[in-house]
């Protein structure tokens, strides 16, 4: 008496175990807050790329609530009626992203433990989601029964714009196309899966490939718009056109360009400029209610769209005057005007008769103007578009120079530039090197008419340098919208001729090599005009080369040292146009 009852009490364990385990079972994912660094931003990411693959999930507003009040996971999960936990920890290391997850049924026991890792945090949530998924553990909406297998057939009108992203073509046109979904998925709007609309569109009788075939689908699933694209590369340029297209009719509501010189620079561009760029569109086009849609037979044509001008590639030159007219592509014409403050010394090193004088000017006004023409820009956004012209003038605003004695003497500065320019860019990058010939000078006049035995001269030489001018540097813009520009730049200058102070008068013997450095910091204003503040510094090393008198009865130069230091720094702010 006493086995059969246990083998009793055992039947009755078993069949309440079995029972409650096919509950939770039928349940959905929840998942819990996640903890460190943008710890809620992942969640949201994560949520959003499991809805997207049909997983039936716990509003994340239910789950804080429950899990606020509830400790212990299997009482959570008992009040969330969720089959799966899934709880992370983020944390970023070295440069890189990592998710610690754990997977959890609805016991609240540990079934499985993920780690993942990635350079960024829209990449590290797409690779959680496709570990997650690959666990088998997620309970998809085909599990909840044949109310939610209808529901999935007609989905619940939309709270958002619903958007179907489909198919890009061309080249590694998919990787691109998922760099656009990545981008679309922080806007507020709804994704629909692209190949539930294919069914639907399927059942329907409808050819998407066809002008307007999406019409029907999209009435029917309450699809507010489409996005396709088209990727090329040509000349070495990645390029992508992508479209935003009305869900009720084939009109092309907007589109955009974006080209790199890399396909990871174009898949970037594409995620960091896609939900902005179309975010007004998307707004406008708004939350559709569904339609009614007859199905048509399979050799039938569906009901025909409203007529609107076929859909066609823009030809390459009116798409390059879009490009053009958005600043889109590389700018073709950088023209910049300053104002320029600048301070000059003029030092001797071993003067051995201590009878040369150093010269300082603290601060003189000036003005400046560059230049650069890139002509293959109008045509190509290849090679071709990389090459320039590159030209600077500047001028200190004639001064007069005061000696010891009082004395004033005429002084003119002045520098000019011309050469070439090849730049590369990247994305926001643009490094560039130049080649350039220049002439700077320095010089100064007499006080007054030549008088016997008064010395009307300044008693400094004047400097006029000649020199090959090679260099680098980069600009790169920030923000947003791009808004904040910084850019940089280092140069060598060869000099082969030095003007007065190689003279014999002066140091005949003299040989001289310089270089010069400058940062500027930029915000751009509409039209394609930016605010520019910025400085520069250069320098200019001499070997004198003193020669000893001989023979003994030629009288010694009139002065000796054995080098100079020729410095220029100056400060910038002026007005650019780069288009």
């Amino acid at each position: 008496m006493r086995c059969l009852r246990v083998f009793a009490l055992i039947v009755l364990c078993g069949a309440s175990w079995s029972s409650g385990t096919a509950s939770a079972d039928d349940g959905a994912a929840a998942l819990l807050p996640f903890q460190g660094t943008q710890a809620a931003k992942l969640r949201q990411s994560v949520q959003k790329g499991l809805r997207t693959q049909d997983v039936s999930l716990v509003p994340l507003k239910q789950v804080s609530a429950v899990t606020k009040k509830t400790k212990g996971y299997a009482k959570q999960a008992s009040k969330l009626d969720a089959s799966v936990l899934v709880k992370t920890r983020v944390r970023r290391a070295e440069g890189r992203w990592i998710a610690d997850t754990e997977v959890r049924n609805a016991k609240g026991a540990r079934v499985e433990k993920l780690r993942t890792t990635s350079s960024s945090l829209a990449r590290l949530s797409n690779r959680l989601v496709a570990a997650l998924m690959k666990t088998g553990l997620m309970p998809t909406a085909t599990a909840a029964g044949a109310a939610t297998v209808a529901t999935e057939q007609e989905p619940a009108p939309p709270e958002q714009p619903r958007l179907v992203v489909r198919p890009f073509k061309g080249t590694q046109a998919a990787k691109v196309r998922g760099a656009a979904v990545r981008g679309l998925s922080q806007e507020p709007i709804e994704l629909y899966p692209n190949a539930k609309f294919a069914d639907k569109a399927k059942s329907l009788g409808a050819d998407l490939d066809s002008n307007g075939g999406h019409v029907a689908p999209a009435v029917a699933l309450a699809v507010s718009g489409l996005f396709e694209g088209d990727v090329l590369r040509e000349d070495g340029v990645w390029s992508a056109y992508v479209r935003l297209v009305d869900g009720r009719s084939a009109s092309v509501v907007n589109q955009h360009y974006y080209d790199a010189s890399s396909l990871s620079g174009l898949m970037k561009k594409v995620r960091g400029n896609v939900g902005p760029d179309f975010r007004g569109d998307i707004r406008n086009l708004g939350v559709v209610a569904p339609g009614a849609v007859a199905v048509a037979p399979a050799a039938a044509t569906i009901a025909a769209p409203i007529e609107e001008e076929p859909k066609k590639e823009p030809a390459a030159e009116e798409s390059k005057a879009k490009r053009k007219k958005k600043g889109d592509g590389p700018a073709a014409v950088d023209i910049e005007a300053d104002f320029r403050i600048v301070r000059r010394t003029l030092r001797y090193n071993d003067d051995i008769y201590d009878e040369l004088r150093d010269y300082t000017l603290k601060a003189g006004p000036g003005v400046a103007l560059k230049f650069q023409y890139f002509p293959g820009a109008h045509f190509t956004d290849g090679v071709g578009a990389q090459f320039g012209i590159d030209f600077e003038w500047e001028r200190v605003i004639d001064f007069e120079s005061t000696n010891a004695d009082g004395q004033s003497f005429p002084t003119q500065a002045q520098q000019f530039l011309i050469g070439l320019r090849w730049r590369y860019p990247t994305g926001r990058w643009e490094p560039f090197v130049v080649a350039d010939y220049g002439v700077q000078k320095f010089e100064f006049g007499v006080s007054g008419p030549a008088i016997p035995g008064e010395d009307n001269t300044a008693g400094v030489p004047g400097v006029r340098y000649k020199f090959v001018r090679i260099g680098a540097g980069f600009r790169v813009a920030l923000g947003k919208n791009e808004t904040y520009i910084i850019g940089a730049n280092i140069a060598f200058r060869g000099v082969f001729s030095v003007g007065g102070i190689g003279t014999y008068a002066w140091f005949p013997e003299a040989t001289a090599n310089g270089m010069d450095a400058g940062l500027v910091f930029g915000f751009a204003l509409p039209l394609g005009f930016e605010i520019r503040i910025g400085g520069d510094y250069r320098r200019y090393g001499f070997d004198l080369n003193p020669v000893p008198p001989d023979p003994p009865d030629v009288p010694p130069p009139p002065y000796v040292a054995g080098g100079a230091l020729d410095q220029y720094l100056a400060g910038t702010i002026g007005v650019a146009w780069r288009r």
